[in-house]
């Protein structure tokens, strides 16, 4: 959909069920507002903050997204930039 959004092209979203099993709000410094959910998959985050900021009645869009899990993975599990590097590193060196 965003290809589509910077191409400048209006495009009819089809309604699906999703789930939204968690939302919580993280920082609130107007105009911004940062917020962590957890939902099922399809969910398309950049038109939760668009109808969030249609809710109240201001406009809404996305600065940053960052997905921190999707199924068994975890952000928490991942490798630093520094451990991957070595990783790397001491591949290329057997």
């Amino acid at each position: 959909m965003y290809e589509h959004a910077r191409n400048g092209e209006e495009v009819e979203i089809s309604t699906r069920p999703i789930t939204i099993s968690d939302f919580e709000l993280t920082r609130i410094a107007l105009p911004e507002i940062d917020f962590r959910v957890a939902c099922s998959k399809g969910t398309y985050i950049r038109s939760l903050a668009f109808d969030f900021g249609e809710k109240l009645q201001s406009g809404g869009h996305l600065t940053a997204l960052r997905r921190t899990k999707i199924g068994d993975y975890d952000v928490v599990n991942a490798w630093s930039i520094e451990a991957f590097e070595k990783r790397v590193i001491d591949s290329k060196s057997i």
